[in-house]
């Protein structure tokens, strides 16, 4: 009777635990990072009766969880690179949005500017309208600064997501070495704890998607680490990581690795190698790939255009006659040293040419007796000196020369920003109208006693212009079809029209030297001296057939109040190509928002491709680890009837056993 009793108690047993198991799947479908349990049953060993070995029961092994590590990894994969995508393109949807237009905001103050220009071109002496174009030149000036604090304000965004993540990561990795501890522990019993294992796999996916991390389980149990290899949990230990300003850039937030809590040594900033996906990885592509690009590109905008219309107002006269100024500043590039430098070096960087600044980052560092510059865009060596850099020998390379005061010890670095500075400091240099510089400096005219058919353009200069203080007249020889009167040692170009090839010609000491001139053709004469106070970077150009005798004259402007030459010159500047690739200020900008719009269009695009892959996987997940009511509600049925039959089997044992007792009464 014991024996009937043992193995309808044990079915009995059985059932209830595969009834109590099902319930918690049913109460647990909706939780997050539950996996589907199972009931597993063995049969009880037997016992030899000399008939053959009867059997003793069942015996309920273990409730084990499904769990599938590879689909796991693959999903915690994919959710890591999906939400370092959404983070990045949300980010760069709001600095698209910040930017707008490639025809609106900033683009549409440099055209309003150049307008101005032009209606100053053309009413110089006007004071009101002089007034106007300063204002256009303000409203610039709002904008791009306006843009600065566009561009910090999301800088600081980033910097406060970043701090918060890495505050959720150490919280994580925390959480997972405690459970690994607790796992151990419980696990010393030899069954596994479910609920903990449950716990510790969503604290991974939770990680993972705020940082992507290699997973290695082994018997201590899970052992997270970063791209590089840098720890984040060892069995029941932890490593915390921290932010700290850049050591390149002291406005933005980078990552770095604390060690053990508490720990007070110097954390090591981790590079983007080491933190690739989840939010945090996200953040660190939208800053290095999205947000620092386009703020350089815009600040070479803004650089580029100060130096244009500083360059070209200075070859012109204001209306009180002398030479123009700046109309707009800009900062020089920024320049940081390395928070670990050693040495009391002071590092100053200027560009070699303001009119096409590089928009690549660059650092300067000094090791064994050699100062290198290196554009750290590109990681190439731009330039090198075994001679401290200084103001009569700087470094230059990449745009950029560098100049070095005191002593950098060995291993010291700056890093240098050309333009990253620009959209905060740009601003306009002067608040008096007159100070645009309107009037070119040279007059080149023919009298009305000529009598050919030449005609003479009014003459421009470039830049280390002279006009010599007595004028200087040619005079055209019919007979010899040549000019003559050019200051003695002189240099004089001719370029005819259609000809890449220009001419030039050295006037002789005497000044008796003569230039041809072909009427058919017409040219532009250049005149160059290195005398002081000769003629120097002045040109013209001459068409049509001077008669014998006509003359010309180059000489100082002295009507530069009714003026508006150089004026319309700036304002020509915005058909003007500069940079490397030959653009004008407008397509530049232009393509700098259209590259803004193209990255979040890229990254849209690739965050849904990357979300339908989640969902895919996702669903794959649930297909083994997730739990199936149809399925839970036909296993309560089947346990019932487990549960009925075994109660029949206790129930029969009785009876029997009542029917032995009724024998022997």
């Amino acid at each position: 009777m014991s024996n009937i009793f043992s193995i309808g108690l044990s079915g009995l047993q059985a059932a209830q635990i595969g009834i109590a198991t099902a319930g918690e799947n049913i109460s647990n479908s909706s939780t997050a990072g539950y996996n589907v349990e199972n009931a597993v049953f063995t049969e009880a060993n037997g016992q030899n009766s000399g008939s053959g070995y009867i059997g003793a029961g069942v015996n309920t092994a273990t409730v084990q969880r499904a769990y599938s590590q590879y689909i796991t990894t693959s999903l915690n994969n994919a959710q890591s690179t999906n939400s370092a995508l959404t983070a990045s393109y949300t980010l760069a949807t709001q600095l698209s949005n910040l930017v707008g237009s490639p025809t609106s905001g900033i683009a549409s103050s440099i055209t309003g500017f150049f307008s101005g220009l032009q209606d100053v071109s053309n009413s110089p002496a006007s004071t009101a309208t002089r007034q106007t174009a300063l204002s256009d030149a303000q409203s610039l000036a709002d904008q791009i600064n306006a843009a600065g604090q566009q561009y910090d304000s999301l800088r600081q965004s980033v910097n406060t997501q970043l701090s918060n993540a890495v505050s959720q990561i150490n919280t994580y990795t925390q959480q997972i070495a405690q459970l690994n501890t607790q796992i151990a522990t419980a696990s010393a019993s030899g069954q596994q704890p479910n609920q903990l294992l449950d716990q510790r796999d969503l604290a991974v996916s939770n990680l993972s998607q705020l940082v992507g991390v290699q997973v290695v389980q082994n018997s201590s149990g899970y052992s997270l680490f970063l791209g590089n290899g840098q720890p984040l949990v060892v069995s029941g230990q932890n490593y915390n990581l921290t932010t700290q300003p850049s050591s390149s850039n002291p406005t933005e937030m980078t990552v770095a690795w604390q060690g053990l809590p508490g720990s007070t040594t110097a954390a090591q900033p981790l590079t983007s190698a080491a933190l690739q996906g989840g939010t945090v990885g996200g953040l660190v592509s939208f800053v290095q790939g999205t947000l620092d690009p386009a703020e350089a590109q815009l600040g070479a905008i803004a650089t580029s255009f100060a130096a244009q219309v500083n360059a070209q107002n200075a070859l012109g006269l204001t209306q009180g006659g002398t030479a123009g100024g700046d109309l707009f500043t800009v900062g020089a590039p920024v320049v940081t040293g390395n928070l670990n430098n050693t040495g009391n070096a002071t590092v100053a960087a200027s560009l070699t040419n303001a009119v096409s600044p590089p928009t690549d980052n660059f650092a300067v560092s000094y090791s064994s007796g050699t100062w290198t510059l290196t554009d750290t865009t590109t990681n190439t060596v731009v330039g090198s000196s075994t001679t401290q850099p200084s103001t009569t020998s700087p470094l230059t390379g990449g745009g950029l020369s560098v100049t070095t005061t005191g002593t950098m010890a060995d291993g010291d670095s700056f890093s240098i920003q050309p333009t990253a500075g620009a959209l905060d400091t740009f601003s306009v240099a002067t608040s008096d109208p007159s100070a645009i510089a309107a009037a070119s400096p040279v007059l080149v005219s023919a009298p009305t006693t000529n009598t050919g058919t030449a005609v003479v353009t009014q003459g421009a200069v470039t830049s280390g212009y002279t006009i010599a203080s007595t004028p200087t007249t040619l005079t055209y020889d019919s007979t010899l079809g040549t000019l003559s009167g050019f200051s003695p040692n002189s240099t004089v170009t001719v370029t005819v029209p259609g000809s890449s090839t220009p001419t030039t010609y050295t006037i002789d000491a005497t000044g008796t030297t003569t230039i041809p001139y072909d009427s058919t053709t017409g040219a532009t004469i250049a005149i160059s001296s290195a005398t002081t106070g000769d003629m120097n970077n002045v040109s013209f150009t001459l068409t049509g057939a001077p008669a014998n005798g006509d003359t010309f004259t180059i000489a100082q402007n002295s009507g530069a109040a009714q003026d508006g030459r150089n004026a319309l010159a700036m304002a020509n500047l915005t058909s003007g190509t500069a940079f490397s690739n030959s653009q004008t200020l407008t397509n530049a900008y232009s393509n700098y928002v259209n590259s803004i719009g193209n990255t979040a269009s890229q990254l849209k695009a690739s965050s849904t491709s990357q979300t339908s892959l989640v969902t895919q996987l996702t669903s794959q997940q649930q297909s083994v680890q997730g739990v199936n009511l149809d399925e839970e509600a036909a296993n309560l049925l089947q346990y019932q009837q487990l549960y009925q039959a075994n109660s029949k089997v206790i129930q029969t044992a009785a009876s029997l056993f009542q029917t032995l007792i009724g024998i022997f009464q």
